[in-house]
C-alpha cells in the first residue's frame, strides 16, 4: 500500500498526531468493514476519519485486492490501486497490465481500450491492437443486426396467429430465433399490453390462436399489414 503520508490528511495541511492503536472506535471500523469492495475506497477513507492505523487500512486494502484478484476483477483492482495510490508504481501499472489482457482475451475490446490508453497511452502498439479488435467487433455486431433486420418469418395475410407461432417455431427448430428477434421487436414496437396478448396466443390463449388472424387483431387496432411487416419480423404472402 502507499506510505503511511499517502494514507494521511489533504496536501499542504498540518498532519495530526498518529492515532494510538486504541483511541479508534473498532466496532465502526468492523461494521464499515463488511460492505462490499465496490465501497472499499469509502470505507478507507472512513476509517482514516475513525483513526484507524494506516497499517490497518493497508490490511483491509490488500485483503480487498485478494478477494477482488480470485474473482478475475482486474480492472476493480487497477483502478482501486490507483486511485487510492496503493502499491508501488510497477505493482500499479502491473495491475492495469493484467486488466487489459484480461479484457484482451474475454474480448472486450473496447474495455481493452480504455486500460490500454491509461496504462499505455494512446499512441502505443496495445491501445491500437484493442482498437482493431473494437473495430473488428462492431463490424460484426453490425453485420449481425443487418441480418436481424432482413429476417422474417413468411406467413399468408388470412394467417392466424396459431399459423405465425408455427412458422416461428420452424425456425426456432433451426436454431435461427435469436436472429428473428419477435419478442424483442414486439415489446420494442408496441405496448405492453398489446404485447402481451400477442404472446399469450402462444400460452394460455392457444385455444383462441386458430381462430384469431393476425392482421385482423393488428387493425382493431390501429395498425395496417404494411405496419405489422414494418414493426415485426413478418412477412405477407400473396394469396
Amino acid at each position: 500500500m502507499g506510505s503511511p503520508e499517502q494514507m494521511g490528511g489533504l496536501p499542504g495541511q498540518p498532519e495530526e498526531e498518529p492515532a494510538s492503536p486504541e483511541s479508534y472506535d473498532k466496532a465502526e471500523w468492523e461494521k464499515q468493514k463488511q460492505k462490499g469492495a465496490g465501497l472499499a475506497a469509502l470505507v478507507i477513507n472512513k476509517g482514516k476519519e475513525l483513526g484507524v492505523p494506516p497499517e490497518e487500512l493497508n490490511l483491509f486494502a490488500q485483503h480487498v485486492i485478494a478477494q477482488e484478484t480470485v474473482k478475475t476483477h482486474y480492472a476493480f483492482v487497477y483502478r482501486f490501486r490507483k486511485n487510492m495510490g496503493i502499491g508501488t508504481e510497477e505493482e500499479i501499472r502491473a495491475a492495469g497490465e493484467q486488466a487489459y489482457r484480461s479484457f484482451l482475451e474475454n474480448g472486450d475490446s473496447g474495455l481493452a481500450m480504455s486500460i490500454a490508453e491509461d496504462v499505455y497511452g494512446k499512441d502505443s502498439e496495445e491501445w491500437k491492437l484493442a482498437n482493431e479488435k473494437n473495430e473488428a467487433d462492431w463490424k460484426k455486431t453490425k453485420e449481425k443486426t443487418e441480418r436481424k433486420k432482413e429476417k422474417k418469418v413468411s406467413i399468408s395475410r388470412n394467417a392466424t396467429f396459431a399459423d405465425l407461432f408455427r412458422a416461428i417455431n420452424a425456425i426456432e427448430e433451426e436454431g435461427e430465433l435469436g436472429e428473428l428477434g419477435f419478442e424483442e421487436e414486439l415489446h420494442d414496437n408496441f405496448d405492453s399490453e398489446t404485447a402481451e396478448e400477442v404472446l399469450a396466443f402462444d400460452g394460455e390463449r392457444a385455444g383462441e390462436a386458430t381462430t384469431t388472424k393476425v392482421l385482423d387483431f393488428f387493425r382493431k387496432r390501429g395498425y395496417s399489414q404494411k405496419d405489422v411487416s414494418a414493426y415485426l419480423p413478418i412477412k405477407f404472402k400473396r394469396e
